[in-house]
């Protein structure tokens, strides 16, 4: 059930590069959320009107050093919301709404392989997500792209925790030079195919190849999708984005705030 509160900022920690991991307390909102759902989040007081949407990063026991209680979300400043954002210290006080949306499902089969596929810092679910899963008893691996070096938050984090983690770089300042889709096109032609599960978020050009690349691989493929929203709740109506309607050729306009984050690849009609 989602709750509308003002809390406490417990940790504002600076990752370098204009990325930033904000703790704060869920006030019990950690409780029954799902990876892959989201808060907006919105700062008390100031000139910025609307929320800003953020993925769960971190639920309770996800990193070592996380407060009891407490979530965490990765964010990038882009603009002046963020920036506002990355000026709160222990103890500012914080709009957050949620949680919200639907989160990702782990693979049902036994001996599936999760494989998380990641552009920037749409690797934001995936800690969370991947400390969910190792509990379950699967090993995810992960595809981590980025245009440079400076853009793949918590890369370390995701050495540790998902193997094996292939690294692309548009400019080759880390991993290897190019597309994402590069490597996970490889990944995709193993002979276990059958038992991957795949995972994506990031921009939307990605999520796109990547759902072609599944759905012509026959692999399962969930999509963390992205879109500007004002409300979190299905009312500005700012985050619609096609699917197949119920019909044969039909196309009807699902919101992605209230109907995903995270929807099937084959749901998708773009």
């Amino acid at each position: 059930m989602p709750r509308d509160v003002v809390t406490l900022v417990l940790r504002n920690v600076d990752l370098g590069h204009g990325n930033w991991l904000l703790e704060f307390d869920a006030e019990g909102a950690a409780a029954g959320m799902r990876p892959g759902q989201f808060f907006m989040i919105g700062v008390p007081g100031s000139d910025v009107l609307l929320r800003r949407p953020f993925s769960v990063c971190g639920l309770p026991g996800t990193f070592a050093d996380g407060a009891p209680g407490a979530v965490q979300v990765l964010y990038r400043v882009y603009g002046r919301g963020t920036a506002l954002l990355a000026s709160l210290g222990r103890g500012a006080r914080l709009s957050v709404l949620g949680p919200l949306g639907h989160g990702f499902t782990p693979p049902r089969a036994q001996g599936a392989i999760p494989l998380f596929v990641a552009g920037g810092i749409g690797s934001a679910p995936f800690p969370a997500f991947a400390a969910e899963l190792r509990a379950l008893g699967f090993a995810p691996e992960m595809h981590y792209g980025a245009r440079t070096a400076t853009e793949l938050p918590l890369l370390d984090w995701f050495a540790s925790s998902c193997a094996p983690l292939a690294v692309a770089t548009q400019d080759g300042t880390s991993g290897t030079r190019g597309l994402v889709t590069v490597p996970l096109e490889e990944r995709l032609a193993a002979a276990d195919r059958a038992r991957l599960h795949l995972y994506a978020c990031g921009p939307t050009p990605m999520l796109k190849a990547v759902g072609r690349l599944a759905l012509r691989s026959g692999v399962v493929c969930d999509l963390a999708l992205e879109a500007p929203m004002a409300c979190g709740f299905g009312v500005c109506l700012g985050c619609v984005l096609p699917t197949h309607g119920p019909g044969p050729n039909e196309v009807r306009y699902e919101r992605v705030c209230i109907d995903g984050p995270v929807m099937r690849a084959e749901r998708m009609a773009w």
